[in-house]
């Protein structure tokens, strides 16, 4: 809580710093009316509308001090709602000035001379892009039809408009005459969100290839529709991640190399091999069950914080839906190494469909107790129906005193988590993770 508290409060000092040299040049303007004030308005949306862009940065950036504190799921969500702010302040920002020099011009005549200056064309450059990902992201969300390719390159033009944007500011910016203590702050926060972005999503990734070497080993069907993926590499050993973490794996393949998906660790750090777990969904990870043993494999992370290290409470609860065991498997033993008293609830439909059925038996022991919950299988001799109130009373009578884990499909989730909050239990004692990232 300490670290978030700080991280806020970064947050704020920045938004102080701007506000406070912005007041200095153009506050005063802001209080004359007319013409003055439309010019104040249209330098505090760009300063603004340029810092929360390089936010954003930090936000997709998967900068590990933010990331552990937040957690990667929340973080995008911060990046959703962020990106929905920006595209107000970077068209504010035009139409404030438009009106603050129009004079005895009209709209626009004075938009028409703004576009005709050539010395502004990099503003131009960048608000165009800006409202260019902006509306396939839009896009995106209502007909989800864009192919992740385009998209993914539509973005990376994110960088050029960035630049662009700091060439403007810094040429014709109003509130950088005579100011070189914000020139040099604003070249500090550009470094600063660069140097991150550059460190962690890019440099990080490739270190870690040249450490490891990751590549494919085999792939095995776990049960219909369900695979694992195998990875081996050199010094599996010191490659450290956290049983209930993540990673974004991009296999350098002709077929998949332009896209990168998160994918759970579905095994304990052992150092002879690493494994996820996956649902074939269609589309993407249709593929995947192709993939040729010896590709390499370009691997982000670890990320997450769904993890033992969230809580001392000795009592755990898991709860699992689906292909959502992958991650809480992992867990599961991670918290059995550590003699914790661990219940897991695992909901599926059938029992062929009841994913690492063998090794879930295999943990089984006097504190760690397996029960599997079936929805669709007459013939299944165990607990039948869906994870609900009735069955956590009944099969976890102590879940109040528990810690509580969750995983499962977004809708499932969802619904436990609601069903928890009913029962009783504190949010501050269920922990789940929803992420859904691009590259």
């Amino acid at each position: 809580m300490f670290r978030r508290f700080l991280l806020y409060l970064l947050l704020l000092a920045n938004l102080v710093i701007i506000f406070y040299f912005w007041s200095l040049n153009s506050g005063a303007m802001l209080l004359d009316g007319g013409t003055q004030m439309y010019l104040s308005l249209g330098r505090i949306t760009g300063l603004l509308a340029v810092f929360f862009i390089l936010l954003q940065l930090i936000l997709i950036g998967r900068v590990k001090w933010v990331e552990q504190v937040f957690g990667l799921d929340k973080l995008s969500l911060f990046h959703h709602w962020v990106g929905v702010f920006i595209p107000v302040l970077v068209l504010a920002h035009p139409i404030f000035l438009v009106f603050g020099y129009q004079g005895n011009n009209s709209f626009f005549a004075q938009t028409w001379q703004f576009i005709t200056q050539w010395e502004l064309l990099p503003a131009y450059g960048a608000t165009l892009l800006f409202v260019l990902v902006t509306a396939t992201s839009i896009y995106i969300v209502f007909s989800k039809k864009l192919k992740y390719e385009w998209w993914f390159l539509i973005h990376l033009s994110v960088y050029v408009a960035i630049l662009w944007a700091f060439e403007h500011q810094l040429e014709i910016g109003g509130d950088f005459f005579g100011a070189p203590l914000f020139v040099a702050y604003w070249w500090l926060i550009y470094f600063f969100a660069f140097g991150n972005l550059i460190l962690f999503r890019f440099l990080r990734p490739l270190f870690y290839f040249y450490q490891h070497q990751f590549k494919v080993d085999k792939v095995v069907e776990e049960c219909p529709g369900v695979w694992s993926i195998y990875f081996t590499g050199k010094n599996l050993n010191k490659f450290i991640f956290q049983p209930g973490q993540f990673a974004i794996w991009r296999f350098l393949d002709r077929k998949n190399c332009w896209q990168a998906h998160p994918f759970s660790f579905s095994a304990v750090p052992n150092g002879s091999y690493l494994r996820i777990t996956y649902k074939n969904l269609g589309d993407y990870t249709a593929e995947l069950k192709n993939v040729k043993p010896g590709t390499f494999v370009l691997l982000d992370g670890p990320s997450g914080i769904f993890t033992a290290k969230r809580t001392k409470n000795n009592k755990i609860l898991l709860i699992a839906g689906g292909v959502g065991i992958s991650s809480i498997r992992c867990l599961l033993e991670d918290l059995q190494n550590q003699n914790r008293d661990v219940v897991l609830l695992f909901g599926s439909r059938k029992q062929g469909e009841i994913i690492f059925e063998k090794e879930l038996v295999g943990l089984s022991n006097t504190s760690t107790s397996v029960c599997s919950i079936l929805s669709d299988d007459n013939n299944w001799v165990g607990e039948k129906g869906r994870i609900d109130e009735e069955k956590i009373k009944r099969l976890v009578p102590d879940y109040l005193i528990r810690d509580i884990y969750v995983c499962g499909p977004p809708m499932m989730m969802k619904g436990v988590v609601q069903t928890l909050f009913k029962m009783g239990v504190k949010k501050s004692k269920i922990y789940f993770e929803k992420f859904s990232l691009g590259s």
